[in-house]
């Protein structure tokens, strides 16, 4: 998985004009930090067919993968982004398989792979998304975030005392 601001998609995101420490969750999950998506193996591409996504939402979708991806949980759906288009889920064996309403295609891998990358996957781009504006992880949602997806944001981005 891969995520790529670009010189069209990034600035139609809201992020410039909001205060990133009080932004509210709704906006940072819809429109802030706009860009292109790709969800790919192999030559295989299951990626949002709208050609932008909010790179929050992205770290929800990813979050509901790894929480499907635990024993036990029946086939489901989760959204891409505010559309109508869904990535099915459904474990087949000891793999996670993805397909997405848009394509005929899927993503078939073992679920502790799709586990793996999804945590890689918010670890690189919310590191380097708080790296790039330490505002970020002032804010309740984005540690909240961090905390779900296991991971520890970088050093100098503790919350300030009371």
């Amino acid at each position: 998985m891969t995520f790529e601001e670009d010189a069209w998609y990034g600035p139609q995101g809201h992020e410039s004009r909001l205060d990133l420490t009080s932004v509210s969750s709704r906006d940072l999950r819809w429109h802030c930090f706009l860009g292109a998506w790709r969800i790919e193996h192999g030559t295989t591409d299951i990626s949002p067919p709208c050609g932008w996504t909010p790179l929050f939402d992205a770290f929800h979708t990813v979050l509901h993968v790894m929480e499907f991806a635990r024993p036990g949980t029946e086939r489901v759906q989760v959204g891409f982004t505010k559309n109508d288009e869904r990535i099915r889920l459904e474990h087949r064996g000891d793999d996670l398989v993805l397909s997405p309403t848009c394509t005929e295609a899927e993503i078939a891998r073992p679920t502790a792979e799709f586990t793996d990358a999804g945590r890689d996957f918010i670890e690189r781009e919310l590191g380097g998304l708080v790296a790039r504006r330490p505002a970020l992880a002032l804010y309740p949602a984005v540690r909240q975030l961090s905390d779900e997806a296991g991971l520890t944001l970088a050093e100098g981005t503790e919350l300030p005392g009371p």
